[in-house]
């Protein structure tokens, strides 16, 4: 109990850090001239950003080439590979060519349990053509399980038991949430819970996995 005490507050802490950064990084016009490119990435800049809630997304129509792994919209998603319930790696990019909505939660976080409904109910409307993908950050896959259970979650889950997914997706607060899309770049992040229409509005943005096909 004084463990997810202690979590809780160091996870507020950081989600107003990562607010007043991410208002800085995305809102705060730079001049063109400050910019500056990291490897082979295109620069993303205020017109190239677009924000909806608490999010951050890349327009679908900005084509990217990144060249480097970073846990940053407009370069390559890390890397990982994580057990499921049964004990089954899955590994990421295994996941590529269908765009992905990366999700990290915890049993013992108020929004994650909010938004669980709505992450199952786009999983239902939208399974086809993206791919849910939830990670269970510091817990036994046995506890993950049991709250899966209880929201009848049916979308895949993998279990972070050695919490090494917060550093290297440079997490700072939970629910987090990152859009990939089909080649594997980071096109969104959203910090908080979703709603089934903030995540449709969201691949609406980034993807074109959603666009009806022409009659």
């Amino acid at each position: 109990m004084l463990r997810n005490l202690i979590l809780a507050l160091v996870i507020l802490g950081g989600l107003t850090m990562t607010g007043l950064i991410t208002y800085n990084t995305f809102f705060y016009q730079k001049p063109a001239d400050s910019l500056e490119e990291r490897g082979e990435t295109a620069v993303l800049t205020s017109k190239t950003i677009l924000n909806l809630g608490r999010g951050a997304f890349v327009d679908k129509r900005e084509e990217l080439h990144p060249s480097i792994t970073a846990p940053t919209i407009g370069y390559l998603a890390p890397e990982f590979e994580l057990p499921d319930s049964a004990g089954k790696p899955v590994r990421l990019s295994s996941l590529r060519g269908k765009p992905v909505f990366l999700n990290f939660w915890a049993t013992w976080c108020p929004p994650c349990r909010k938004e669980m409904p709505d992450l199952q109910a786009f999983h239902d409307k939208h399974a086809d053509k993206i791919q849910m993908l939830g990670v269970n950050w510091g817990e036994t896959p046995a506890d993950g399980t049991r709250f899966l259970d209880e929201f009848g979650v049916t979308y895949a889950n993998l279990f972070d038991a050695d919490g090494k997914m917060f550093v290297l997706y440079q997490l700072s607060g939970l629910p987090t949430s990152f859009f990939i899309d089909e080649q594997g770049i980071i096109r969104g992040v959203w910090l908080g819970p979703m709603s089934t229409k903030d995540i449709e509005l969201a691949f609406q943005k980034t993807t074109r996995a959603l666009e009806e096909p022409p009659k």
